[in-house]
């Protein structure tokens, strides 16, 4: 005999089931990003996307940079989240366990008010890392508001955490755990390299349908003409206060997040190395201008360790600046760049730098840190050079830059991305995603 209380609670939940379906709405799109949104170019591709194609669109996620002009428009609409993590940002690092048990509640919680408390939206993309509690919250949804989730693989979550706990930590055999489980039905998974869907298909047999989607530039990140870098890096040099910029030396631009992740001891010993070199009469290369770009725990430490170096060897053939570019400002910068380092790594050996793909929106050619997957991007000798270390990156940055302006570099300049793959986001997005959306939207609602 069937426990009444068993159908009473059966009853009860389609009955809430129905009352979230019946709030949904059919032509909005939401996109969920655990972090600031203004810093995370590929959902907001996606929800420049969705708009072109006739969708509302709801943003969800931090907002501590302004969003571009593109979004602020009426059929935008952004749910901030509570972001917690400033909260414990000055908490000792033994603490973790504890601020991971006030955070993760918190945070789902207010994902939750984001997406069911409120209109549900018929599609959610939501990106990935980090994936708790994200990943866990969107598969409620999906189960009780009928949203169709679409699960945007950046990298593996579980991979990042191991970085600061180690790979045999129990919190990050947990987290692989959760992720695993939760990231594993799902209407649909994009993933941003062939290496990442074939390395989750096997391992983590995942239910949905699956899309790679490389990551693509906007179309503010274009080549530009000569005339027009030349009266760009006159305003940098003023902009930046240094003018060495449109002096006849070669302009090498990187962008970090300095954080350890990203070697720049390994940059400096290479800036070494190559002013050793270029100070040689015979050696037929230019002065460089290196451009630093971003914000972030480590820049103050590596100023003065940059600034010591140039001093103590007398760098007289390579000059540093480093910046932090308005949004609009930074594209034009990179247009003006003879080449762009990247010595970005991956926890996971399956993510590609999206620095890298605007260097070769640009048209600029790319000197990489090589890992796994970065032949998916960048061929040697056709979009750019790829390195190991100091030395390496030094004899790349020679030979790149030799006979100045008549060199290798300018020789790949016309290049950008691989023959025969998408060169910009609209016509990837186009090609992989579009057919993937439950419900295909009037093309006349665009926003002007």
């Amino acid at each position: 005999m069937v426990d009444v209380g068993l159908i009473e609670v059966g009853v009860l939940l389609v009955v809430v089931c129905m009352w979230f379906l019946r709030r949904r709405d059919p032509r909005l799109a939401g996109v969920l990003v655990v972090g600031d949104l203004g810093h995370s170019p590929r959902m907001l591709y996606h929800a420049t996307s969705l708009v072109q194609h006739g969708w509302k669109v709801r943003l969800i996620g931090y907002l501590h940079t302004d969003l571009p002009a593109s979004l602020q428009c009426s059929q935008v609409e952004c749910v901030l989240l509570n972001d917690v993590a400033t909260w414990f940002k000055n908490w000792p690092r033994a603490f973790f366990p504890l601020v991971a048990l006030i955070k993760v509640p918190l945070t789902a919680w207010s994902i939750w008010y984001a997406l069911a408390l409120r209109t549900s939206p018929c599609v959610l993309f939501v990106q990935t890392p980090p994936a708790i509690p994200s990943l866990l919250v969107s598969r409620i949804s999906a189960i009780l508001c009928g949203i169709s989730v679409i699960i945007d693989w950046h990298n593996l979550g579980y991979t990042i955490l191991s970085l600061k706990l180690g790979a045999a930590h129990p919190l990050v055999k947990l987290a692989e755990w959760l992720e695993r489980w939760t990231g594993k039905y799902a209407y649909a998974h994009l993933f941003v390299t062939d290496a990442m869907k074939r390395y989750l298909e096997e391992r983590w047999n995942l239910s949905g349908m699956k899309r790679v989607l490389h990551d693509r530039p906007g179309p503010q990140f274009q080549a530009i003409d000569s005339e027009v870098r030349d009266d760009y890096r006159r305003k940098f040099a003023a902009l930046l206060n240094d003018q060495h910029l449109h002096e006849h030396r070669a302009l090498v631009l990187t962008s970090t997040s300095w954080t350890p992740d990203e070697d720049m001891d390994m940059l400096l010993r290479a800036m070494s190395l190559y002013n050793s070199d270029a100070k040689q009469p015979s050696s037929n290369l230019p002065p460089i201008s290196l451009v630093i770009t971003g914000k972030g725990p480590l820049r103050s430490a590596y100023e003065a360790k940059f600034r010591q170096c140039a001093e103590r060897e007398n760098w007289t053939h390579v000059n540093t600046t480093m910046a932090w570019l308005a949004v609009d400002d930074y594209p034009r910068l990179l247009g003006c760049v003879d080449v762009g380092l990247s010595l970005h790594t991956s926890s996971s050996n399956l993510d590609l730098p999206m620095k890298v793909v605007d260097m070769l929106g640009c048209h600029v050619p790319v000197c990489a840190l090589n890992f796994a997957c970065l032949h998916e991007l960048i061929k040697p000798d056709v979009n750019g050079v790829v390195f190991s270390n100091a030395s390496e990156l030094a004899t790349s940055l020679t030979a790149m830059l030799r006979s100045y302006p008549h060199c290798r570099a300018t020789e790949l300049h016309s290049c950008g991305f691989l023959p025969g793959t998408p060169s910009c986001w609209t016509e990837n997005w186009d090609l992989n995603v579009l057919p993937l959306l439950p419900i295909v939207q009037d093309p006349s609602i665009v926003s002007r």
